[in-house]
């Protein structure tokens, strides 16, 4: 398509060429770029600007662009109407010129910021709330499902683990990492009536100390401890023969989840309420001899 009202055309002498941004003399003829200067040179226009005497050795008599990263010089001066500055013909339209003064500017780029602070201080303010009603739930042993769900949405906020686990199978936990290799000190209680009941417990809901991660619900007890580890970057040697294998513990009253069958799967698991989604759980290295001599149904708890 064609613009034929766009451009001017050169008056310079045989040239007659279209530019889409001609200069105008004050003398009011129109020129293409190259020509202007030629015609501002000439001496035969009284009106166009006064060619300087420039001593080329001397490049401070140059009228350089002041377009950052341009150096094209022109033997009469440009200048901006906005920020009287002079630019050469190619940025003589340039977007840089600034149009308020810097206090101005201080003051728009406040009231940009004074919202994100105000919502940052906000925030702050809420998580710590959120903390505490956690942390008064969780002081009732019948309040901590309701305690785990309100955890659970901040888990899903910062939770890392294997992006092609689909969403619908995915169960989210705050994982604490264990300080060293070393084995940790184990309780084993044979009878299920042996076991402490607990009335009422006190945790920490932080999870500044925690690593949120996803498994899948389909997984083996096995394979979540291996994608655990490989998300908390815990060393695992639990498919090696090795002095020490890593279990998984509630937070809640250190019960070891199923220290012995590695093949129950989470959504057993978690069907049976041993685990409840949101749980704080922690990865501890055991003694590879203590659990050996386990029996099938015997419960385990860190001392």
């Amino acid at each position: 398509m064609e613009f034929p009202t766009l451009g001017e055309h050169c008056q310079y002498q045989n040239c007659n060429r279209v530019d889409f941004l001609p200069l105008q003399c004050k003398c009011g003829k129109v020129f293409c770029r190259e020509h202007f200067n030629e015609h501002c040179l000439s001496g035969e226009c009284e009106l166009a600007p006064k060619p300087k005497e420039v001593n080329l050795k001397n490049d401070d008599q140059i009228f350089r662009c002041s377009e950052k990263g341009c150096r094209k010089g022109n033997l009469h001066e440009m200048l901006c109407p906005k920020c009287n500055k002079h630019f050469c013909i190619e940025h003589r339209f340039h977007p840089s010129c600034p149009e308020i003064d810097d206090e101005t500017m201080a003051a728009k780029i406040e009231q940009l910021e004074a919202p994100r602070r105000q919502f940052r201080e906000a925030n702050k303010h809420l998580q710590e709330k959120i903390t505490e009603n956690i942390r008064k739930a969780l002081q009732s042993s019948a309040k901590v499902k309701t305690a785990s769900k309100i955890q659970l949405m901040r888990i899903k906020q910062k939770a890392v683990g294997p992006k092609t686990i689909p969403a619908s199978d995915r169960v989210y936990f705050a994982i604490k990492k264990p300080v060293n290799m070393e084995p940790k000190p184990i309780k084993i209680v044979q009878e299920e009536d042996s076991i402490t009941k607990f009335e009422s417990v006190t945790l920490d809901p932080d999870i500044k100390d925690t690593v949120p991660v996803f498994i899948s619900s389909k997984w083996s007890l096995g394979r979540a401890i291996d994608s655990i580890c490989d998300s908390c970057n815990i060393k695992n040697d639990n498919n090696k023969m090795s002095s020490v294998k890593l279990r998984l513990f509630r937070q809640l009253d250190s019960y070891c989840i199923s220290p012995v069958k590695m093949d129950v799967e989470i959504s057993e698991l978690m069907k049976n309420e041993v685990l409840l989604e949101g749980d704080r759980l922690i990865v501890e290295y055991i003694d590879s001899n203590a659990l050996s001599e386990l029996e099938e149904h015997a419960q385990l708890f860190l001392n």
